[in-house]
């Protein structure tokens, strides 16, 4: 792989998967922190030779995995806080700068579904990912893959008042 693969990818893919990241987590600094450190990962194991057969799904799937971890590390810290008696600190998250009043709409309402829901909603509509990329992705299932999608849709047109299953239409 050469350097011209992951310029193409900080021209057309990275700031897509950013803007996804942050409707996924709800914070533009953590997903724009995640994909830094999957795009230092890839970088780092192409140096030492190891292949990456689809650098934007990779780079996905470990973008995704930072988050989480991050995100969890954060609940452990809470978690300790209450228990020694200190007072959680309060996290607030930053809008994107997306210009669409609808798509500040659903990014809120995303963030009200939970992690699975949102992370499936956000390849599958945002990132244009077939169902079962999302899958193997994630690692689990198409079926629970289209089970979180049917989930998600229902939550998403209640929470946006519509109740028709073209809700999503405004975020990609």
């Amino acid at each position: 792989m050469d350097e011209t693969i992951f310029d193409d990818f900080f021209v057309f893919e990275y700031p897509r998967l950013v803007a996804a990241l942050t409707l996924v987590t709800g914070d533009g600094d953590v997903a724009r922190d995640a994909v830094d450190e999957a795009c230092a990962r890839a970088w780092e194991r192409v140096r030492r030779n190891q292949p990456i057969d689809a650098l934007g799904a990779w780079v996905r799937v470990v973008a995704l995995n930072v988050a989480r971890g991050r995100f969890r590390r954060r609940a452990t810290e809470r978690r300790a806080q209450q228990r020694l008696g200190a007072a959680a600190s309060a996290t607030t998250s930053t809008a994107s700068s997306v210009d669409s009043a609808l798509a500040i709409d659903v990014a809120r309402a995303l963030a009200t579904l939970p992690r699975r829901q949102r992370e499936v909603v956000v390849m599958h509509y945002f990132l244009d990912v077939a169902v079962d990329d999302v899958a193997t992705q994630l690692g689990v299932s198409g079926g629970t893959v289209k089970t979180s999608l049917h989930r998600a849709r229902a939550a998403l047109a209640i929470r946006l008042g519509d109740t028709n299953d073209e809700v999503l239409d405004g975020i990609a």
